[in-house]
């Protein structure tokens, strides 16, 4: 009852702001916090401005901007939920965070090792949502919300309590992360699933011995204080969030505000490609300053790791496909799009 009077209350409220056409209000947000992430550094340095100028410079309305992020009206695993029902007119949606609803989108996740540069990722991304609809058709059928853009995730390494060289050297030793990329560890360390906000905590008490870790988080979560060193081990920059705008919203701007709205969702995704390369860059360096032992991995480790995975990616094509989507050719399109990119990978794998 309360959540059916949440949602008549936030329609009656945009249509009253748009009644008179040339003044209305937008609300934006998501589940984390502004900048803990590259995706919420732009939408709040980047898109929201943004938004604002172009709206009221080339058209006749204006726009009241409504920044709503870090919980204030939903949790990150509620983002979808809360755009569909206009508690959010629009959304910026992690992703990783709807193993169910969300799973396609998670296709960069299921190939490890895939390239390290953020810059490279977002664009056989973009190059994939447009070969294959399906990533996006959903958000409307099923959500009733339009998809109008993604963003990256930076380059996950690890973080660890010990030192080590070789694949081997990770045998029997607890790692912690979250989600799809839980399987990365398989074959080598013993996966725990956590999250950030519990790792410090854990690894200081031997809960677990390390992380999988953007460079950037290490030390934003003070795990520097705890874990003393860090892998470069590229498994690779992701693509799994993004901007969605409310149908109901949607269908009620004019049509020069709609035009100017689809523009920044598709520019969206090389503003936050920038700032996922500068926070990898920055956040090597604020380690190596902290006095941490950051190294890259080695070729040897890396391609041992990753023959040990060599499953991996068909074991989720097939699950894709299972689910009805076009999983194999998804997922073959995306990596032919890295290696036009010069990407190599540790170990070829294969899809069938």
């Amino acid at each position: 009852m309360k959540k059916n009077i949440l949602k008549l209350l936030a329609t009656l409220f945009f249509l009253t702001n748009v009644a008179s056409a040339d003044e209305f209000t937008l609300r934006l947000g998501g589940g984390h916090p502004i900048g803990l992430l590259e995706y919420t550094k732009t939408a709040h340095e980047w898109f929201a401005p943004e938004l604002k100028k172009r709206i009221e410079t080339k058209t006749k309305h204006t726009v009241k901007i409504q920044e709503l992020h870090g919980g204030q009206v939903a949790k990150v695993t509620d983002v979808l939920e809360a755009t569909r029902d206009g508690l959010l007119d629009i959304g910026f949606i992690s992703l990783i965070f709807e193993p169910s609803n969300g799973f396609v989108n998670n296709f960069t996740l299921m190939i490890p090792f895939g390239s390290p540069d953020a810059k490279t990722v977002t664009k056989a991304s973009m190059a994939t949502y447009k070969k294959f609809p399906e990533l996006t058709s959903y958000f409307e059928k099923d959500f009733n919300q339009k998809w109008l853009g993604g963003a990256c995730l930076g380059n996950y390494g690890m973080g660890t309590k010990f030192a080590w060289s070789e694949f081997k050297d990770l045998k029997g030793k607890k790692i912690a992360g979250a989600g799809i990329n839980l399987e990365w560890l398989a074959g080598g360390a013993t996966p725990v699933a956590s999250n950030l906000n519990e790792a410090y905590q854990s690894i200081q008490s031997g809960v677990y011995e390390g992380y999988l870790s953007t460079a950037p988080w290490w030390s934003t979560f003070k795990l520097n204080e705890v874990g003393p060193n860090f892998t470069k081990t590229d498994f690779g920059a992701q693509f799994f969030n993004a901007v969605t705008i409310n149908m109901t919203t949607w269908k009620k701007l004019p049509k020069e505000v709609q035009d100017i709205i689809v523009q920044l969702g598709s520019e969206w995704a090389d503003v936050t490609a920038e700032v996922c390369s500068q926070y990898e860059n920055d956040g090597l360096k604020k380690l190596k300053d902290s006095g941490v032992n950051v190294k890259t991995i080695s070729e040897s480790a890396k391609k041992e790791w990753a023959a040990a995975l060599k499953d991996m990616p068909n074991k989720f094509a097939q699950e894709l496909n299972k689910k009805g989507y076009k999983g194999s050719d998804i997922m073959k399109f995306y990596m032919s799009e890295l290696e036009k990119s010069g990407h190599k990978w540790p170990y070829k794998y294969q899809i069938n």
